[in-house]
């Protein structure tokens, strides 16, 4: 018998109360991101990081939600790798890449869980990790 596909499980979780549909609410606020809100996210990273540029790093985005803080760290010129547990919370960002960078290869998002230890072993190393 095959295990159950993460989305799959992810409905499961939230029909008995288990999760919160934040990818819901990524769907309703990607109605809000504009460029002012991409400058503000790239200022928020490079504050953070105490970094102007990301040039040449590799960026992992745990829990990526809408996937903005993705974008704010591709256009410092990350390689970034985003992923979420939640469906919803995967096709926002997939959305946000379609509007502001579509077909870039250096921005991979996709469905996972940073409690799967196999799918986290074979994500590779990353200079930053955001979660």
């Amino acid at each position: 018998m095959n295990a159950p596909s993460q989305s799959n499980s992810h409905s499961a979780e939230m029909a008995r109360g288990e999760r919160f549909g934040f990818g819901r609410n990524w769907t309703r606020y990607l109605e809000l991101v504009d460029e002012r809100r991409i400058q503000r996210a790239i200022e928020s990273l490079r504050e953070m990081l105490g970094l102007d540029t990301l040039e040449g790093l590799a960026f992992l985005d745990i829990g990526c939600g809408s996937g903005l803080f993705s974008l704010a760290a591709r256009r410092l010129g990350a390689r970034v790798h985003s992923f979420d547990y939640d469906p919803d919370s995967v096709a926002c960002a997939r959305e946000l890449k379609r509007r502001y960078c579509a077909d870039d290869p250096d921005w991979v998002i996709e469905e996972g869980s940073v409690l799967d230890t196999d799918y986290l072993q074979g994500l590779g190393i990353f200079d930053i990790v955001y979660s």
